[in-house]
């Protein structure tokens, strides 16, 4: 594990937190998750530290403008014009540059996608759709689960996109022609999951699925397990093991 770095700055009003190893080999911008809700916080910049000791990049974090004062389109606004312009930065000095995120921070990576093509891509338990399949599947098998139930993602939903008629249009899954190379880590036990292999069906993502695994596994004291694993999984990917 490489010593890491970790400090903050401001880009348009807003906190970014960067984790930086000794001599990064390219720059990783991860989105948190967090229902588009929940501030950059502790738990996830122990995360970006610990990926950052684990691929050898240096892991920008935004804390990016949440949906209660900014929903959309202004929050997706912000996101789009800090990865245009780290794409932007990281290609005028030739460093290498990746996207990456967890859940609802990984939907607002996804929609930023096509501001600035990253050399891979990678998320975990992915919001690829705001129009689930709700009667079967994932969904249903997994709606009683106290992690990320139907009731608390349709509460979420409504804060970030309060217009329930202009979701198709913030849904990845069903807007995007084409991706990076991209990992989708998947946890099992998730409404989510039906996602995200419907994702990596259509685009040809690798993806990978957590058998025993729930949502927010990156920050359960459980998950400690799969936290592990998915650092070794995503330092293969982005070193192109």
């Amino acid at each position: 594990m490489k010593n890491v770095s970790v400090s903050e700055s401001f880009v348009n009003g807003c906190r970014v937190v960067c984790a930086c190893p000794e001599e990064p080999r390219g720059v990783l911008a991860w989105f948190h998750g967090g229902g588009w809700a929940v501030p950059l916080g502790e738990d996830s910049i122990v995360w970006g530290r610990d990926l950052a000791a684990a691929t050898g990049l240096e892991v920008r974090m935004p804390d990016y403008p949440l949906a209660k004062k900014t929903p959309f389109p202004e929050i997706n606004a912000w996101c789009r014009d800090y990865w245009k312009n780290l794409c932007e930065t990281c290609t005028n000095a030739g460093t290498p540059v990746f996207m990456g995120g967890d859940s609802a921070g990984a939907h607002l990576a996804l929609l930023s996608l096509s501001a600035g093509t990253p050399e891979k891509a990678a998320f975990i338990y992915a919001v690829t759709t705001l129009l689930p399949e709700r009667e079967r599947g994932s969904w249903a098998a997994y709606e009683k689960s106290w992690t990320l139930s139907p009731r608390l993602m349709d509460f979420f939903c409504k804060g970030y996109c309060p217009a329930s008629a202009s979701r198709r249009e913030l849904s990845p899954l069903e807007i995007l022609e084409k991706i990076p190379p991209t990992l989708l880590i998947t946890a099992e036990d998730d409404i989510l999951a039906d996602q995200q292999t419907a994702f990596a069906q259509k685009f040809g993502a690798t993806q990978i699925v957590y058998r025993g695994a729930k949502h927010i596994f990156l920050s359960r004291e459980d998950g400690a397990e799969f936290r592990s694993r998915a650092l070794c999984d995503l330092s293969a990917f982005f070193a192109g093991e």
